[in-house]
This record gives C-alpha cells, structure tokens and sequence, in this order.
C-alpha cells in the first residue's frame, strides 16, 4: 500500500500548489449582470415631475401652481404610474429594466421621491430594475413645498446621499460610480452596457435657490467617463447613455439651458469610442435627432411623462441593433370603481390633450393680444397655435412638403405669421426634417 500513500501525498501536494496559485493570482470577477438575455428590452422615460400626495391638498395653493405647471397633468401622476407599472408586468416578455432620466419629482421634495420609489417597487419585486439618473429638479431643489390651504410650506430636500438610498436599485447593481457625481455604470448583458450621468449643477449642501435649469458634466466625470467607455471597448460590449440634459439643439428657440454647457466636448468623447444611441429628457419634447456626422451618436429625448401622452419608450435590443418605439400609457386597467366615473380618466388621453392645448394656446392669445382683428381669426390663430405646438411636442411633426403647405394655407397660420415671435416659434416646430421621432431602428454596431 505504499504505492498508494506516495500517490496519496503527490495529489495533495498539487493541491495545494494550485491553491497557493490562486491565492497568488489576481482573480478576474464577472461583471454582475441585469439579464443573460442577448434579447433583452427596457422601457425608459423622462420628467415624471411627480409630486407625493401627502404634499398638497387641491386647495388654493396648490391649483394656483397646478394652473402654472405649463400642461403637465400634477392631479393623476399616481393613477398614471400605476398604469406603467401594470403595463410593464403585464408585457410578454417583461422589460429588464425601467429607466427613468431625470426630474422625477415635481419640486425635488424628498418625500415625493419616496412615494414614486413606493409606487415602482412592484417592479423590482418582480425581477425588473428601476435605473434612474437625477434632473435639474430633483437634488436640493430649493422650490421644495408642501401646498396646504394657501400656503406653500418648506420641506425637506432630496440630497445625493438620500438619492441614492431611495433609488438604490441602480447603485447596488451598479460595475462602477463616479466619486464626484451620482453617476454610474450597469452591465446590462454580455454585449451592453448602460451609463447614467448625472448632468446637473446643484449646491452640495441644501439650498434655497431655485433650480439650476442649465447641466454640464464635471472634469473629474468625464475622465470617470472615458474610462467606463474604454473598458466597455476592452470587453467588447457597446455602451448606452442616459442623462437629462440634451447632447444635441433640439429646438432652434428653445435651447439654451437645456443642452449641455460641455456637449461638444461629450459628443467627441462618444463618437470616439462608438455610442450608438443617447437617451435624455428636459425639453419635455418628443424628438429623436441625428449627429452632424454617421459617426456620432443619435440622440433620443422622451418627451415628459407629465405631459400629453403620458408616453415611454419601448426598446428592444440585439447585439447589433437597437428598436424604438413610442407607447402611451393606458390607465383604464387601473382605474377603481369610483374612478371609472370620473371622465378625465375615463378619458385620459383625451384629458392630457386639452391640458396641453391650454398651454400653447395662452401664448397664442397673450401674442395677439395688441393685434386689431375679428374674434373669428383671432380663435383660429390660438386654436392653430395650440394644435401645432401639441404636435411637437409629441413627436407628430415628421410631416411631409406638401402637409406643411398645407397648413400654412389655413386661417390660423396667416393669422399667427403676421406676430414675429410667434412666426420665428412656428417655423422652428412646423416641420421635423430629420428622423421619425416615434419609431426607429438603429444599428449598434
């Protein structure tokens, strides 16, 4: 048996050996991973601006600021996340992740933060990550109130830390954080990567002041940036970004603040490591824009989720090829039996249309206001301004020559044309000459 004792010694001392290797040697971990799908989908929207229930009580403070929220719906925001919710764990197959880029509160007060992070919940308990990058809106925000009688009361901030505890989905599955920003990085599978960046500038302490409309990313960030992009490249995935603030002028009169201080210097950085597809917020428009060359990315921006049509978008990925499309949310599943008799949920979409409407016909009427003609033109000329605003900012702009001539021949057109300011905002919104901004199929790679 001695034969088998030296063999005995012999497998044990290679035992060993290999275990004293790898103590010595510097394991390389797998990457966590959201799904091992090369199929996957995730649903992403933008500006929910959701204010918590609890902070306001319809009374006259609150309508007076309801009046003021420039079309966004601020009374059924908790029947429309409910609605999203259902639709997203009651799509076949469910999205991976639900992606949410910035301003998700209606004034950065923490407690709304912590009812929208309630009201998602179901979605994480189900398997679906909830990833959300912040908004101008939503960190120290200094508008932060609660609305009682006819009083707005201060309340407490949303600060970086508590951020990143009320959405800690995206942070506890995150391969990397930015140290200087409350961006990060997820695998998303074998072949993408997801970069949320926090493109906002806000105090790093509570503040007062109101909110920051304008973004940029900071030094330290962008070398944080360059370096989740290059080890992307290394292990062969393709990286897609998310932020608030725009990449690209989405709007010839409506742009400043809205994009990015530093954008030329991000546009070069992602051109040179190939993002395909950037996804942002802020404008509250739906609009889907090409770079100046094939090389850089195309940037789609998710009009508000408090807006007319309470829209996401629905993508779907392979590893070469990314699909979008544009939903509307649909509330009725969710309504309860009281509900189901009130008409502006009966007929929601019907309801935000006509909220939206209100909004650019106000300016349509405020322009005219020290104009001589008869009351006939003058409603054609708000109602004309209205509709053709709305269509905007839906992403129902992608019209052709002849449907643009079309409407410039009607009574409400002329009527409009004749007040420069409005005639400069017209042709900036008449015609969308660029993408589809509701459907779209996008190589990756």
């Amino acid at each position: 048996m001695k034969w088998f004792g030296k063999i005995l010694s012999a497998l044990l001392a290679m035992s060993l050996l290999a275990w004293g290797l790898t103590l010595a040697t510097p394991q390389r971990t797998a990457a966590k991973v959201l799904t091992q799908s090369r199929t996957p989908s995730f649903w992403v929207l933008s500006d929910s601006h959701f204010i918590a229930p609890a902070l306001h009580d319809h009374q006259a403070a609150y309508r007076e600021i309801a009046r003021s929220a420039a079309g966004k719906d601020v009374d059924y925001q908790p029947v429309a996340i409910r609605a999203l919710v259902h639709e997203a764990l009651t799509a076949r197959p469910r999205p991976t992740a639900v992606i949410i880029t910035g301003d998700v509160t209606f004034n950065g007060a923490k407690a709304s933060a912590q009812s929208l992070a309630k009201r998602l919940a179901p979605l994480q308990k189900a398997g679906i990550h909830v990833l959300v990058t912040p908004g101008n809106h939503d960190i120290y925000d200094g508008w932060a109130r609660k609305y009682q009688g006819n009083r707005q009361l201060r309340v407490a901030h949303i600060s970086p830390t508590d951020w990143r505890n009320i959405f800690s989905d995206g942070y506890r599955n995150e391969t990397s954080e930015d140290a200087d920003s409350l961006s990060y990085t997820v695998t998303l599978n074998r072949d993408y990567q997801l970069i949320m960046l926090d493109s906002n500038i806000y105090t790093v302490q509570p503040s007062n002041r109101n909110p920051n409309t304008g973004g940029e990313l900071k030094p330290a960030t962008m070398s944080w940036l360059r370096s989740q992009l290059a080890a992307a490249k290394k292990a062969g995935r393709t990286s897609l970004v998310f932020m608030h603030h725009n990449l690209y002028t989405h709007n010839a009169m409506v742009n400043r603040g809205y994009v990015l201080n530093n954008a030329p210097q991000l546009r070069k950085l992602l051109t040179q490591y190939h993002v395909p597809v950037v996804f942002s917020g802020h404008i509250h428009a739906q609009d889907i824009k090409s770079g100046s060359t094939a090389a850089e990315p195309v940037e789609i921006v998710d009009g508000a989720f408090s807006i007319s049509p309470a829209g996401y978008g629905v993508v779907q990925l392979t590893p070469n090829q990314l699909t979008y499309d544009r939903q509307a949310v649909n509330v009725r599943p969710v309504l309860t039996a009281k509900q189901k008799h009130n008409p502006d949920l009966m007929h929601y979409q019907a309801y935000l249309k006509k909220l939206f409407l209100q909004n650019g016909e106000a300016l349509a009427v405020n322009s005219l206001f020290d104009h001589q003609m008869s009351e006939r033109k003058r409603e054609a000329g708000v109602k004309f301004l209205g509709e053709l605003n709305w269509r905007f900012f839906t992403g129902q702009d992608d019209i052709s020559n002849a449907a643009a001539a079309k409407l410039r021949a009607t009574t409400g057109y002329q009527v409009d044309d004749q007040v420069p300011s409005i005639h400069r905002y017209m042709k900036s919104i008449m015609q969308d000459k660029d993408r589809n901004d509701l459907h779209q199929v996008i190589p990756t790679k």
